[in-house]
């Protein structure tokens, strides 16, 4: 090897080796994390307690609402979130009853973790790297929340923890600007 391709060389591992520490200095914002919890938590139940008879539809616009407020000073135009948001629940609503009967609701959270994440994608891509897998974690964190461990506590929380690391990551882990 000569000279020239040693430094090269040399540069360049000190260039990501710089760039990885760059990468580990920064701590993943566990506050957004709990924020978000707490955001899905308490939408849950406020739409499942006090409204009895469409209980997902309200307890979706009270998240997506709520998960505005936590969004409000990271994203620009963070109330085109709760527009959205409550756009994917009423549509994700609609199919299942279309669609489904009333006695397969184990397709509920898959079908409305989908909506939610096409319709938040349409937001997220614009502001983070590989917003295409919010789809894909909005679908297993709804599927867990409503079909595998539902509960007047667990849906909300379940899914706004998936929902929640994964935005932590995203976001944390973004080339794109992201308001602070």
């Amino acid at each position: 090897m000569n000279r020239a391709a040693f430094l090269r060389d040399s540069e360049q591992f000190t260039h990501s080796f710089l760039l990885m520490a760059d990468i580990k200095s920064k701590s993943l914002d566990w506050t957004l994390w709990f924020y978000w919890i707490m955001a899905s938590t308490l939408g849950w139940m406020i739409g499942s307690l006090f409204f009895q008879g469409i209980p997902v539809i309200i307890s979706g616009v009270v998240i997506a609402v709520l998960q505005w407020a936590v969004l409000y000073k990271r994203i620009p135009k963070a109330w085109r979130w709760a527009m959205a948001s409550s756009l994917g629940w009423v549509a994700g609503n609609i199919l299942f009853v279309v669609f489904f009967s009333a006695d397969m609701v184990i397709f509920l959270g898959p079908l409305l973790g989908g909506t939610l994440g096409i319709v938040q994608w349409f937001l997220l891509r614009k502001e983070v790297d590989w917003a295409g897998w919010w789809i894909i974690i909005n679908i297993m964190a709804w599927t867990t929340g409503l079909t595998m461990m539902p509960g007047l506590l667990s849906s909300g929380a379940l899914s706004g923890a998936i929902t929640g690391l994964a935005l932590v990551i995203l976001f944390r882990f973004s080339s794109t600007r992201i308001l602070q």
